[in-house]
């Protein structure tokens, strides 16, 4: 058999350093995988996951809402919009346009929307009773700033001291 320098490198090289060597080359490719996580709503599990606000157990499809945060790439789940407005004020994430929001439509409660694009009613019956759902009728006449106004001011009347 004639020596060429592919069979010599390979040859030379041990079985140790051929694990060491595929190892790495895993490691790189799943790296970059996490580096891809597309900024999406995550599926929430009805019944069974709990709200990272307030800590209620999912029960109402009608009035979830998930905030990306890009520190860790990731969906954060709510069971309210207020909640999620709130979660969104302490974290430094509501007011910043590039933040991926979404809302669940009241009428079609498998449709995600845009809430920083949605319209919003202000007297619906909600989990935690910020009383903001988000939909497409006439009803739902607040644009996204003025229903978090309203959630924010709400909460700082409810918990003055």
């Amino acid at each position: 058999m004639s020596s060429t320098p592919l069979r010599d490198l390979f040859a030379a090289a041990s079985r140790r350093d051929a694990l060491r060597l595929g190892g790495l080359a895993l490691l790189g490719a799943g790296l970059s995988a996490c580096s891809e996580v597309k900024a999406e709503p995550r599926k929430i599990k009805w019944g069974r996951d709990t709200c990272e606000f307030c800590h209620m157990v999912f029960a109402d499809r009608r009035f979830a809402a998930e905030v990306w945060e890009p520190a860790n790439n990731r969906a954060r789940i709510y069971d309210d919009f207020g909640c999620a407005v709130l979660a969104a004020s302490e974290n430094g994430l509501a007011d910043r346009d590039e933040v991926p929001f979404w809302v669940t439509d009241d009428a079609d409660s498998t449709r995600w929307l845009d809430a920083r694009t949605a319209h919003y009613r202000d007297d619906a019956t909600t989990p935690m009773g910020y009383s903001h759902s988000a939909g497409r009728s006439p009803a739902h006449r607040l644009d996204f700033h003025a229903a978090v106004k309203a959630i924010r001011d709400k909460a700082n009347c409810e918990h003055r001291t």
